[in-house]
């Protein structure tokens, strides 16, 4: 039976139409989250100038805390809005905002164990790379190349981590090998889908550099605005490609 094939661009496309049902809680639950990640840096960003160590300390340890929670909040309720809009159900505030158990710790584990590899990956290939360069000057490339290019696979193969756990229930290593197999069957439609993400994501960028220009002094914020506005957009496009995919398949539920 002949695979589905993902398309890139209308999974961007059925992202904006279900962002349109329920702008409200995307861009809303996107602020809120983004809002609590800033707190987190800023209580780090305290602790440094602070005088005493206790302080420093405790400012350190809850500022990392609210950090890294804000952010398995953030993918988690991305994630959930994107599954939901996409398949037409309803999601309320209080889904979002609370604990949700071993499948919420998942997430967790999914995006460090995502950060290992791909930690791993770039020690490796530096460690490569420096010997290489001492060893054999002219081929210092090719293992910085196929370092690249494992990244790359790494990067683009858990792209939809936080699908297979939060909708197939899977645990952070079946989803991983999941992942990997997904890349394998569909490696063309994935890598489309990397470049749409990759231009989505760089237009805060493009638009604080613009107001930079025009209005000097307010490109942070105009780039933390576009950042809250870009972060749904590209959730939910993961989700709908996700969905292309699982929807299409046999079996599926």
């Amino acid at each position: 039976m002949t695979r589905p094939h993902l398309k890139p661009l209308r999974a961007l496309a059925q992202a904006v139409r279900s962002l349109r049902r329920r702008p409200g809680l995307s861009f809303g639950f996107s602020a809120l989250s983004c809002g609590t990640h800033l707190l987190g840096w800023a209580l780090v960003a305290a602790g440094e100038g602070s005088e005493s160590a206790v302080l420093t300390l405790l400012l350190r340890g809850v500022g990392t805390l609210i950090y890294v929670g804000s952010l398995i909040w953030l993918i988690e309720g991305l994630t959930r809005i994107g599954l939901s809009l996409g398949r037409g159900r309803t999601l309320r505030w209080r889904h979002l905002c609370r604990w949700h158990g071993r499948r919420s710790r998942n997430v967790g584990l999914g995006a460090l164990n995502t950060a290992v590899v791909l930690g791993a990956t770039a020690f490796a290939t530096f460690m490569a790379w420096s010997l290489t360069l001492f060893l054999l000057p002219g081929l210092s490339m090719v293992p910085a190349g196929l370092g690249l290019i494992g990244l790359a696979g790494v990067g683009l193969s858990q792209l939809f981590n936080p699908c297979l756990v939060l909708d197939q229930k899977l645990s952070p290593t079946q989803a991983f090998t999941h992942g990997g197999t997904l890349l394998r069957q569909h490696w063309a439609g994935i890598s489309g889908l990397a470049v749409v993400l990759l231009a989505t994501l760089s237009a805060p960028f493009g638009l604080g550099l613009l107001t930079e220009a025009l209005l000097p002094g307010f490109s942070a914020a105009a780039t933390l605005v576009a950042m809250v506005a870009a972060l749904p957009v590209l959730a939910t496009t993961v989700t709908a490609a996700y969905l292309q995919l699982h929807t299409l398949r046999p079996g599926a539920r």
